[in-house]
């Protein structure tokens, strides 16, 4: 008799060349989720002398997701999520001290990234030889979130995936993975900083207690009546207004008194944070695990709130394109990924 068992799930994934072809998957991801399908099918409402439906359903636009695939981040792992979620087609430099590689992700602004697209397995112990696994394909990243604990154990991911369409079936038969570099909160560094130019300068010290990270894409999700037999199939995504939200939690210091006084001044002033994790594990031979963010923000609220018996602000700021640094958002990140996925 088919059973299955929680334990024995799976997150498994390939990189596609295309949108609308499926590949076998390749490589397990370190994190929990599940394809959810829904076909969206649909009663036709008419007058055929009956209470009860009688005609056979249609189905329209379905839908595939992961909503949350959730996890703690690696180092090893960002980069499939940044090529899924903010900018496909980047191949990384390298390799340095034998084993590093560096990956950059510069989000465009004014003109629209290409995504890469996966295919992406997910069932239990039934679904290697029952059947009873779900296969996406042509997925990307619709919203990244990313956040740092308060007790300064590895951030967390938060994930909402689409995918052009999904089947039932069996999934790859691969080795689960044995280790990870996981990117702690403990060995993060914020700085906050008032000149593009000086980005990454003024570290913000004994201040944050914990960070949130979001970058909503609001994508589009396209379909033609090209007369395919694929025609059910998602066969684009448009790129919607991109938010790129941080909010962190800090206690009371002078900086961060002297930030929140600045929420009623106008102009709005600008910005400039960096986010840097460096591990303690090395990628390379003295070259560590690594994950810089720089993010041009303004703040946009301030509320009160209180960990334990000392009181905090958390301040919400949102993402811009500036001008100077020519980007909303960017990434560099050293790990020993030598391709995707």
């Amino acid at each position: 008799m088919a059973q299955g068992f929680t334990r024995f799930r799976r997150v498994q994934i390939g990189k596609q060349s295309v949108i609308g072809t499926a590949v076998a998957a390749t490589r397990v991801l370190p994190w929990r989720g599940l394809i959810e399908y829904n076909p969206n099918r649909t009663d036709p409402d008419v007058d055929v002398g009956s209470l009860d439906p009688v005609l056979t359903p249609y189905m329209l636009a379905p839908e595939a997701t992961i909503s949350g695939m959730s996890g703690p981040l690696d180092y090893d792992d960002i980069v499939t999520r940044l090529s899924a979620g903010i900018k496909g087609g980047v191949t990384p430099t390298g390799p340095t001290g034998g084993t590093a590689y560096t990956w950059t992700f510069q989000a465009a602004s004014l003109t629209a990234d290409a995504f890469d697209y996966y295919s992406v397995q997910t069932g239990d112990d039934t679904s290697d030889a029952n059947g009873a696994g779900s296969n996406g394909f042509g997925g990307v990243i619709n919203s990244l979130s990313e956040e740092m604990p308060q007790d300064l154990g590895p951030w967390t991911i938060n994930d909402d995936w689409v995918f052009a369409n999904a089947t039932y079936g069996n999934r790859t038969s691969l080795t689960p993975p044995s280790a990870e570099a996981w990117d702690f909160g403990a060995d993060t560094a914020f700085y906050l900083d008032s000149n593009a130019l000086a980005i990454g300068v003024t570290p913000l010290a004994a201040a944050v207690r914990g960070a949130t990270l979001t970058v909503n894409n609001n994508l589009d999700q396209k379909r033609y009546a090209d007369g395919s037999n694929v025609r059910f199939n998602l066969q684009a995504f448009g790129r919607g207004p991109r938010e790129i939200t941080l909010e962190i939690t800090v206690e009371k210091t002078t900086a961060t008194i002297a930030e929140v006084a600045t929420l009623d001044d106008t102009p709005v002033p600008n910005r400039y944070w960096k986010i840097a994790s460096s591990s303690t594990e090395f990628a390379g031979t003295a070259i560590p695990y690594s994950s810089n963010t720089f993010l041009p923000m303004r703040l946009f609220s301030v509320a009160n709130g209180e960990i334990d018996n000392n009181t905090t602000f958390v301040l919400t700021y949102k993402g811009f394109y500036d001008l100077t640094l020519t980007y909303s958002y960017k990434r560099v990140v050293i790990n020993q990924r030598s391709a995707l996925p």
